[in-house]
């Protein structure tokens, strides 16, 4: 009986072996890949929803004419992708705006498209113009949270107090910026007149500030730092459809006919 050559034989084992080899470095390449690489490329997001609503009505007591309405700012924010999520400092503000009438509206349409097509601001509609005063409350967001996770929801609740029969609406802002990679930028807000949530962010390397990021399009490509900044914005009209019981005068309204109300000018605009 012929005997099997060792040559065929160890040319099987190889064969077996190098398929064993094969499939382990497979497996190994595929959990990286669906594990490490996908996820580290794959796109941040954060979404966030703000709600603003009336909470109430007070005073120093029953009697004061200086009555105060609590406005409830609630923001929520969701990462719905694959990846963490470094919350970086945020702000929100709140303005009290004004309506003014106004009867120059001939060339209303022109102003709406020049504006419309910049991006500006669009402060007025055919009969009527927005009065912005200065900030009337100023705050982070989410202070104690610094991560947010895959599908991670996280929500806060703010209470801050205008001045009733002041402002026809408040207009709030809330700025929520972020980064891919920990420890890679530094925010520093300063709070002005002109724009009260006024940011500025730096590059970070080894926990050391750098140089001021200027492009945040160039700086959200960059893997190194993807940052990028979620803005909301919501508006709520303080007019009453009733008299509140704790109201000691009529609600005013600023569009009463052809009147306006000159008392808002002076209480907004001090001389």
């Amino acid at each position: 009986m012929a005997r099997e050559s060792p040559l065929p034989s160890q040319i099987r084992d190889w064969v077996q072996a190098c398929f064993i080899v094969i499939g382990v470095l497979a497996g190994i390449w595929q959990f990286i890949f669906k594990e490490m690489l996908v996820p580290a490329a794959a796109p941040i997001n954060v979404t966030t929803e703000v709600a603003v609503k009336e909470a109430g009505f007070g005073g120093a007591n029953k009697d004061d004419k200086d009555q105060f309405e609590a406005i409830e700012l609630t923001i929520a924010a969701k990462n719905p992708s694959t990846r963490d999520i470094y919350l970086l400092p945020s702000c929100w503000f709140a303005q009290g705006i004004a309506i003014l009438t106004h009867k120059d509206n001939k060339d209303w349409m022109d102003r709406m498209t020049t504006r419309i097509n910049k991006r500006n601001a669009t402060n007025e509609s055919m009969y009527f113009t927005l009065d912005k005063v200065p900030v009337v409350a100023v705050r982070g967001a989410f202070l104690e949270d610094q991560i947010l996770h895959p599908s991670e929801t996280i929500s806060a609740s703010y209470v801050f107090y205008v001045p009733r029969e002041v402002y026809d609406l408040l207009y709030v802002h809330v700025q929520l910026p972020t980064a891919a990679v920990a420890d890679a930028a530094e925010v520093e807000w300063a709070v002005t007149e002109d724009w009260p949530c006024d940011m500025h962010v730096f590059r970070k390397q080894n926990g050391v500030r750098g140089a001021e990021i200027r492009d945040f399009i160039d700086a959200f490509h960059d893997r190194n730092l993807q940052f990028q900044s979620a803005n909301s914005v919501r508006e709520l009209s303080l007019w009453q459809n009733s008299r509140s019981s704790m109201a000691t005068t009529e609600p005013t309204k600023a569009l009463t006919g052809d009147k306006t109300r000159p008392e808002i000018g002076n209480k907004l605009n001090p001389r």
